[in-house]
């Protein structure tokens, strides 16, 4: 039996991901994920029927919390009063679902990487920087950070395409 703990740091961020596409607020996405490990801590008993189940629950607990902060925001707001929440379809509750598992498994993946490569792709990808600020941030050339940044993509592009063949896509 896994801890809450575990799917915590296993789920958070593709959950996250995933509530974000109703509520468009980072952080309200980030507090309807940890208010879903609320209610799956009160229910223990879900611990012991494993992570496919649990992995479940949390996904439906975070739309149908995430829908709901949409309703309830959709009240409140004045200028937009007049529009109605739309449920969404199967499909499109399916992309949002392998997006997030997608976005997930690129951060697990990330965190792999060899340390220059995760720093670089990290200051680049995720917060944004050029490469000379990169370059200059890490006492290095502009070739090097290229070179680490291709380093990267080269090891995510061999273990995303390893993967997608197992899962049998292509």
């Amino acid at each position: 039996m896994l801890s809450i703990e575990y799917y915590f740091r296993t789920y958070f961020i593709q959950l996250c991901t995933f509530a974000f596409r109703w509520v468009n607020s980072e952080e309200i996405a980030k507090d309807i994920v940890q208010d879903a490990f609320v209610v799956l801590m009160d229910r223990q008993e879900l611990l012991e029927k494993g992570e496919r189940v649990i992995k479940s629950f949390l996904y439906t607990s975070v739309k149908n919390m995430a829908m709901n902060a949409k309703r309830r925001d959709s009240v409140f707001d004045k200028i937009r009063n007049q529009l109605t929440v739309e449920e969404a379809d199967d499909n499109t509750i399916l992309d949002d679902l392998i997006n997030a598992e997608l976005i997930g498994a690129l951060h697990r993946e990330l965190d792999e990487l060899p340390e220059g490569c995760q720093r670089i792709c990290r200051l680049i990808y995720l917060d944004g920087m050029k490469y000379d600020e990169v370059a200059q941030e890490l006492e290095v050339s502009v070739n090097t950070v290229k070179t680490q940044r291709m380093r990267a993509i080269n090891l995510l592009k061999t273990k995303f395409l390893s993967l997608l063949m197992i899962v049998g896509i292509f």
